[in-house]
């Protein structure tokens, strides 16, 4: 049914809430989980909402960092769920986060993410990049509501 199960994570506790649902559906589809994290300068929250105005050298050093960080962050969180028998693969990416996730994910992967579950006001004023994902996906998209789980240091789910 599904090739895959494609599990974008940010670093946070409430994008690693999703891994424990990927890693059920791997094991009883018998599929691997592929791992994304998508690098978007744009949105770090270090630099605000002048992240655009960095020259672009200095972005491309703020890039090139922060895609080693994401690599480092990466291969330890695969590293318990290969020790657990899952075939597991990682991707890294530049660019903006919802179109590079769906670009990323075939039509025959299932996209496996959490979400705030945030309404109202919260929700216009913050966006949400699991409805764009919904909207733009080819692929299915399981979304795992998040509630009670709050964003902080990462858990080790696999």
């Amino acid at each position: 049914m599904y090739s895959r199960i494609v599990v974008p994570l940010d670093g946070s506790v409430l994008a690693e809430h999703a891994l424990s649902h990927a890693k059920e559906l791997a094991k009883s589809l018998d599929v691997p989980i592929h791992l994304l994290r998508v690098v978007d300068v744009t949105r770090l929250e270090r630099y605000g909402a002048y992240g655009l105005a960095l020259e672009y050298a200095g972005l491309a050093e703020v890039a090139q960092e922060e895609e080693r960080a994401a690599r480092e962050y990466m291969q330890t969180v695969s590293e318990g769920a290969t020790e657990a028998g899952l075939n597991i693969t990682i991707e890294i990416l530049r660019g903006l986060v919802v179109p590079s996730l769906t670009q990323a994910a075939n039509a025959d992967d299932l996209i496996v993410m959490a979400s705030h579950g945030r309404t109202g006001l919260s929700r216009w004023f913050l966006g949400s990049v699991a409805e764009e994902v919904v909207r733009r996906s080819a692929s299915p998209v399981l979304i795992v509501r998040s509630s009670g789980v709050e964003d902080g240091s990462p858990i080790r789910l696999l």
